[in-house]
């Protein structure tokens, strides 16, 4: 990997902070933040999103009056709206530099890049500087032959069951929250979950079957934790697509014990299929939910691609 050095205190950084990430406590730790950067001598401007959607808006706008040093605060929904603003200002992005504060509940695009749990220490490593030139997925659905949609993203792309348990949670969410609600979705859909035969092709790759689910990775982490794609790396400039065919729930469930530590693909003994590639096409013959980061995509026909190193991303992966 090759990392860069910038001196973060001869820029302004606009801070696009979401206050309703992590159960409304993203900004809890701000004042003590602040004080840090004040300390340094840090210039920014906060600017805060109270509203789904508004990280894009907020985004796009500084991108088009030239302003290249953006910072975000918050979970992987929050990231992933600047990065989609970043990507769609339609102005050159090769000069961003973007920084992460990650202060959400699941927080997964963090942990590939080493990031500390602490905001404090989170802090030190943006002082410090290092960056990596990211690479970035997009998404394309497609209906009838026409595009319909398009996300970016820059950790994973998910297909079938996770996304499934996505629209179940945002849908048919219970009376109650917390993090059981996730869970309760997840085993409502494990036990009732309808897999679709679904046809995936990368230039190099074929795949044709029932699928409990797959993903088109970047980065090595989602869902709370999971590392479903062990060996993705952020700036290789390849799709790490990982797909888990049809099983039976109990045999899904003895699966998971391992998908925390990333040895489900050996565990599996040739059931999860690995390809890499630069684009994945996917359809399927029923309904295959799709998601980025926990945003749900349009149904359809999926085409997901990379943008090679696409602009500065703050990482700790050189420690």
């Amino acid at each position: 990997m090759n990392f860069e050095t910038i001196p973060v205190l001869d820029y302004t950084w606009h801070i696009i902070a979401n206050p309703n990430a992590c159960e409304n406590k993203s900004l809890d730790h701000w004042s003590e933040v602040a004080k840090r950067f004040d300390e340094v001598g840090l210039k920014y401007e906060l600017c805060k999103t109270e509203k789904k959607g508004k990280g894009i808006e907020k985004a796009a706008q500084l991108c088009r009056e030239g302003h290249k040093h953006l910072m975000v605060v918050g979970g992987d929904g929050s990231i992933n709206e600047v990065v989609n603003g970043i990507m769609m200002s339609g102005v050159e992005v090769n000069d961003v530099c973007l920084a992460v504060l990650p202060l959400g509940r699941g927080n997964d695009w963090a942990r590939t890049h080493h990031y500390p749990t602490k905001a404090q220490e989170c802090v030190e490593l943006f002082l410090r500087g290092t960056f990596i030139r990211h690479d970035i997925g997009k998404v394309q659905t497609f209906q009838e032959g026409r595009e319909v949609s398009k996300r970016f993203f820059i950790n994973i792309a998910g297909f079938g069951f996770d996304a499934e348990v996505i629209y179940d949670t945002t849908y048919n969410k219970p009376h109650f929250l917390g993090i059981s609600v996730y869970v309760l979705s997840a085993l409502r859909c494990l036990f009732g979950y309808k897999h679709p035969v679904v046809e995936v092709r990368t230039p190099g790759f074929s795949f044709k079957d029932k699928v409990f689910m797959m993903v088109a990775a970047i980065c090595q982490y989602n869902g709370g934790g999971m590392r479903q794609a062990p060996d993705a790396l952020p700036d290789d400039g390849q799709l790490d697509v990982v797909i888990i065919p049809k099983l039976n729930p109990f045999r899904v469930l003895r699966l998971m014990l391992y998908v925390f530590s990333g040895r489900h693909i050996e565990k599996s003994k040739g059931l999860v299929k690995i390809s890499r590639a630069e684009e994945v096409s996917i359809t399927s013959e029923a309904l295959c939910r799709g998601e980025v980061e926990g945003e749900l995509l349009e149904t359809g026909e999926y085409k997901v691609s990379i943008l090679p190193r696409a602009f500065r991303v703050l990482t700790n992966m050189a420690e």
